[in-house]
């Protein structure tokens, strides 16, 4: 499922880059394309030796032009522009007789056609009744851009020398190929990166010395991030976890508990996560000094064997703790600049002399001179001769000679990067900043890599210095509403994280304007966590303007959603009926897209007032405005759920269930994720739909893939459907689970209190059981950190307050998976004698088990007699019979131990757990023929 989650997540990005191609661009990846797929040559005349277009003729065919491939990048390519019932796809049917006038069809005729738009839903259905699509039937072959990515990322996998050619066109996506291995973890290896061996040495023998924190301090731009990046990569074998701290995520003069990722605005989990098992903390560009106290809290970490490297540029004289970056070698600086260090020429000796201090300068001239097909020599002696370059130390005047070498388009845009006062952007975003082609030019150059979350881009703070003119912040603000507005408010992955990385100068600006008319710029720092508490204040009261603009409807709404959680759960319903009656009046003069809006939240508000029948049929009305709305379905389903749904309003939430389901499973991207996780967490209250899934477990793992792209992404979302996902399907499923929380990297690296406590009990169950999983699968490693992530969030949850029974045995399970079964005793003799029920007994007799205590067997027989008289344990029987099965077998009671493993079997209806049983039964068999000696207790 990992290798899944990382090719969809890359082919989505894949298919981002093909729709922003150029007409030239796309001719010349389809050409290449087409030979690939074909195996041969082709005669391409779409473009000219010039690189300019060519009319009256097909874009590429062979020499018997037996294959003819098309190019377009006109919108409306899979339009049906018929009139009446006539079907007619315009451009298609176009570009089809070009190619049967450049040559009449035979049998071997191939017609390829692509197009970098995507195909609408309806278009095969459709397309594939009409005359032509029967006339040609597999001699036609139309490639959309999400089937041009598919076919790219197959073969980048398959031939080396594809991925070399689409990297040449698609930078993004070469980096992907460079980092999926880490993809979301890591930040990549810069490009022309080279091991610095010298640095991982100092690295391991500082942690061999007994010490484990490492300040690894060095100039800007001297290699500590890809040391630091390098090491993970070669010790992670050694170790179970990982942690990267990016720049800005933390300050010493706050605890790591209060961790707040910039990037998506979620605390993380860091000090947890470090002390539940044997794990890398990298805190990266800490500029300040760093006394190793801070850590204090990581003692049970280090412990186990844990690490910590700090990157920074701030050194401290003689402290233990700090590791200078050692220079790199001349060999490696000469292989870095793109020179052969076995035939070193005098002039390139001179340079890399001038500049092996900072391994980004040599990375980045050598970028500079492949791109703009600079003469080395030339290049060097230019740069040597200018005293007033060499003249700083910090690498800021160098790099600002090298990089005014650059060609007007990437030189303006990186400038563009570099006012914003930002280092780090979203990459969707970034093609509206900048455009794609100078950002394509810009990856391409290793100017803008990828940071450690995916869909982030980011340019060295070094380059930002060299190239930055003014402080135009501003004008990023401007743009990130003008992105906004783009997207009409729809809050997707990639405009939330901009909004979060942004937030600053976002807050700033909404500080500079003042109170005014609601605007998207008050509408993205309410999406904001740390900042929606400042700034909804009077606008929750302002008035619903139907016909003034989307920005403010939508900003005023989600500020009075804002003010309704600061009030008391008894002034809540007052207030959202006072709401609902302004939606109410404000649908009269309302159209177009407020209209939408308007009957959306006017639905959620009579949800939220328990009205049912009138949510049900605005939701309704809102379906016949908004068809395609897969919020509108998922608010019906939630709707369903609520404890007044009458049976219409639950019928209703199950149809709306079953088609939201239905479209990810035909298509795990058709639904947003947003939506998906909503959807997916109402599973739990649609038992007939849940059976229906669980009888297939390719279905099971496809809603795994989908709940992993969330995590992929960084959504809150995510929690609940993990929640209900393992909740309803690991026990038939374990395996999918099991895969599931291998590929959702660090989402339970977060500070518990970001989960809120109703989930804590249920997120600390789910990783228990995923961790058994694990440990029936050998993988010890994953086992120990899943377990002790498990106990963090426990533990929190037993801080709060005192368990009750429900919770007691929760965590008492938790406790023994992880190996602490006399924690688990001692918390289930806290509770009340009046509280001990069945479900208790059970976990006691597992902890006395796990302790080889001889009342195990006891327990476990009072906790079956209990199960046996309750109507509701009925389900779980087989689990009471084997509880008793292997307390009799670890006591030598083999003949009983097999009639009660068989009596497990007879009540089990799971076929995976059956078949646990049944090989647990197979295995008491053979033990039954094995001398008594042998099965004695020892």
């Amino acid at each position: 499922m990992l290798f899944e989650s990382i090719k969809k997540r890359i082919t989505s990005r894949l298919i981002d880059e093909i729709s922003a191609l150029d007409p030239m661009h796309l001719e010349l990846v389809g050409h290449g394309l087409v030979e690939l797929l074909e195996n041969k040559r082709l005669v391409h005349h779409g473009i000219n030796k010039d690189y300019q277009f060519v009319g009256y003729t097909v874009d590429s065919f062979s020499d018997d032009s037996t294959i003819i491939a098309q190019y377009s990048t006109e919108s409306g390519y899979f339009k049906d522009t018929g009139i009446g019932n006539a079907t007619v796809y315009q451009k298609i049917e176009q570009d089809v007789r070009s190619a049967e006038k450049h040559r009449p069809r035979t049998g071997a005729t191939k017609i390829y056609l692509m197009s970098t738009e995507e195909e609408i839903p309806s278009f095969r259905a459709k397309f594939n009744s009409t005359t032509l699509a029967q006339e040609l039937g597999d001699a036609l072959i139309i490639l959309d851009a999400r089937e041009i990515a598919r076919r790219i990322y197959d073969l980048a996998g398959e031939r080396p020398d594809a991925a070399t050619f689409f990297r040449a066109f698609f930078p993004e996506f070469g980096q992907a190929l460079d980092n999926f291995e880490y993809f979301g973890r890591l930040p990549a290896q810069c490009a022309n990166h080279q091991s610095n061996e010298s640095a991982l040495a100092a690295l391991r023998n500082h942690f061999a010395g007994g010490r484990s924190v490492a300040v690894l301090h060095g100039l800007s731009g001297s290699g500590k991030t890809q040391a630091a990046i390098d090491f993970v990569h070669h010790e992670e074998e050694n170790f179970d976890n990982y942690i990267w701290l990016a720049s800005g995520d933390w300050h010493p003069d706050t605890s790591l508990s209060a961790v707040t990722r910039v990037r998506g605005g979620k605390p993380l989990n860091v000090v947890g996560s470090f002390n539940s098992a044997k794990t890398i903390l990298v805190v990266d560009r800490l500029d300040q000094a760093v006394d190793p106290t801070v850590f204090a809290e990581l003692q049970t970490g280090f412990g186990k064997g844990g690490v910590v490297i700090v990157t920074s540029q701030i050194a401290v004289p003689d402290a233990r703790s700090h590791v200078p970056l050692p220079r790199l070698s001349r060999e490696v600086a000469m292989r870095i600049l793109g020179e052969d260090p076995a035939q070193p020429r005098e002039i390139s000796q001179r340079f890399v002399d001038a500049c092996i201090f900072l391994p980004l300068v040599l990375a980045t001239a050598r970028s500079v001179i492949e791109s703009q097909g600079i003469e080395r020599d030339e290049f060097y002696e230019d740069v040597l001769a200018s005293p007033e370059v060499l003249s700083g130390n910090d690498g800021v005047s160098i790099l600002r000679g090298i990089l005014r070498r650059l060609n007007g388009a990437p030189l303006a845009a990186l400038e563009k990067i570099a006012n914003s006062g930002l280092a780090m952007h979203d990459g969707g975003f970034l093609n509206h900043f900048i455009r794609n082609v100078p950002k394509s030019e810009l990856q391409k150059l290793a100017f803008l890599s990828p940071a450690s979350v995916p869909g982030v881009l980011v340019v060295h703070d070094l380059v930002c210095q060299a190239v930055r003119t003014a402080d135009s912040s501003k004008d990023m603000v401007s743009e990130v509403e003008r992105y906004i507005d783009k997207l009409q408010g729809e809050m997707s992955p990639s405009a939330l994280r901009q909004i979060h990385l942004s937030r600053a100068q976002l807050l700033a600006e909404h500080n500079r304007r003042g109170e005014r008319a609601p605007d998207w710029l008050l509408y993205a720092l309410l999406q904001i966590e740390e900042t929606k508490h400042e700034v909804f204040g009077s606008y929750a009261s302002k008035p619903i303007i139907p016909d003034g603009s989307l920005a403010a409807l939508m900003a005023t709404i989600d500020a009075r959603e804002q003010y309704a959680y600061t009030l008391n759960h008894q002034d809540r319903p007052n207030f959202y009926a006072v709401c609902a009656k302004e939606y109410e009046h404000a649908l009269g003069n309302a159209v177009g897209r407020n209209e939408a809006e308007l009957l959306h939240h006017l639905g959620k508000t009579y949800r939220r007032l328990g009205k049912v029948d009138q949510a049900l049929s605005t939701f309704e009305q809102l379906l016949e405005l908004e068809p395609t709305w897969h919020a509108t379905h998922g608010q019906i389903a939630h709707l369903g759920t609520q404890y007044e749904a009458t049976p219409q309003a639950k019928a209703a939430g199950q149809r709306s269930l079953h088609r939201l389901v239905t479209q990810m499973l035909d298509d795990p991207a058709a639904v947003p994720l947003r939506v998906a996780m909503a959807a997916l967490s109402s599973l739990r209250s649609y038992p007939v739909l849940i059976e229906q899934l669980n009888g297939d477990e390719n279905t099971i793992k496809v809603l795994g893939e989908v709940i992993s792209q969330a995590a992929l992404e960084g959504l809150d979302q995510f929690y609940d459907a993990f929640f209900a996902f393992t909740s309803k399907f690991s026990y038939r499923h374990p395996s999918v689970s099991f895969a599931l929380v291998s590929a959702v990297g660090d989402m339970f690296e977060v500070s518990p209190a970001s989960i809120g406590k109703k989930h804590l009990l249920s997120v600390s169950e789910s990783l228990a059981n995923v961790a058994q999983s694990a440990q029936r699968s050998g993988d010890e490693a994953l086992a120990r950190r899943l377990s002790g992530l498990s106990v963090v969030y426990a533990e929190t949850l037993l801080a709060d307050k005192v368990p009750d029974s429900y919770a007691t045995r929760g965590i008492a399970k938790v406790f023994t998976i992880a190996g602490q079964p006399d924690r688990a005793l001692r918390l289930i003799d806290d509770l009340p004698s009046k509280d001990v029920n069945h479900w208790v007994l059970y976990r006691r007799a597992e902890a006395e088990l796990a302790l080889q205590l001889p009342e195990s067997l006891q327990t476990a027989r009072a906790a079956l007699a209990g199960a046996q008289g309750d109507e509701r344990a009925a389900k779980n029987l087989a689990s009471y019979f084997d509880m008793v099965s292997r307390c009799l077998r670890h006591f030598g009671n083999i003949p009983d131990a097999i009639e009660h493993a068989r009596l497990a079997i007879k009540h089990s209806d799971g076929a995976q757990y059956q078949q646990e049983l049944s090989d647990r039964l197979t295995a008491l068999e053979k033990m039954s023929l094995l001398p008594l000696a042998h099965l004695a207790f020892r």
